[in-house]
């Protein structure tokens, strides 16, 4: 699979104003989209010149291309930086999957719908994706050889996982569940690590949250100096 990157624009020289004006127009497509605007419009809302547009990428769908490519290089590179720093795999996992759940609330519906309709776009946020799967793989696979998660096929939970978090942005999914975006993100955190651990250790969280349960119960004010 080819990766589309743009190397040679990255490791260009690039001025505050031009880091600032890409850093901007990126905040605009996330927020609005971008099927809509044109190279004038553009400039007319970051209040910049289109020299300074044309001096970034040559036509307004590189640029676009490029500003998605800084976006989801970040991600990866911040969830690839602080998994290297933790070596608990369960902590792992949750790092990874909460770098990716920061950078989804920036993702309006009309730039998720502008995605959706290029195919350069599209293609993009699936080899993003695909890398992102093939990062979760790594992190169960050294859970499981490492005897924290039980012998699962990384591959398999981690498409499971991703198909997941796609579900938890679409527009009906806190209608119909009456979860916010990070209220979801921690249930299936939870489900996923559930679904990884050992029998043995899934016995004895589910006794020590029964136990927390019924000390709730009979002491309903000490619940909250037990540890979360």
């Amino acid at each position: 699979m080819s990766t589309m990157h743009f190397h040679n624009s990255r490791s260009a020289p690039i001025n505050k104003r031009r880091a600032d004006t890409l850093e901007a127009f990126e905040a605009l497509i996330l927020a609005e989209g971008f099927s809509r605007l044109n190279v004038s419009k553009i400039a007319a809302r970051l209040k910049c010149s289109k020299r300074t547009l044309y001096e970034l990428a040559p036509s307004k769908k590189m640029l676009v291309l490029k500003a998605l490519d800084n976006f989801f290089s970040r991600i990866r590179q911040e969830a690839d930086h602080l998994t290297d720093n933790t070596l608990d795999p369960e902590r792992q996992v949750y790092e990874y999957l909460e770098v990716g759940a920061r950078a989804a609330e920036r993702l309006s519906q009309a730039v998720v719908a502008d995605i959706h309709e290029w195919e350069p776009a599209r293609t993009l946020w699936r080899e993003h994706i695909s890398l992102r799967i093939d990062g979760m793989c790594r992190i169960i696979d050294n859970g499981v050889k490492a005897g924290v998660f039980r012998e699962v096929l990384p591959a398999f939970v981690a498409e499971i996982v991703f198909a997941s978090i796609n579900r938890l942005r679409e527009p009906d999914f806190s209608d119909s569940t009456g979860l916010t975006i990070s209220e979801a993100f921690h249930e299936l955190y939870e489900m996923l690590l559930h679904s990884l651990m050992p029998r043995s250790e899934r016995l004895e969280r589910e006794t020590f949250n029964l136990s927390r349960s019924a000390r709730r119960h009979i002491y309903p004010r000490a619940d909250s100096r037990l540890p979360r």
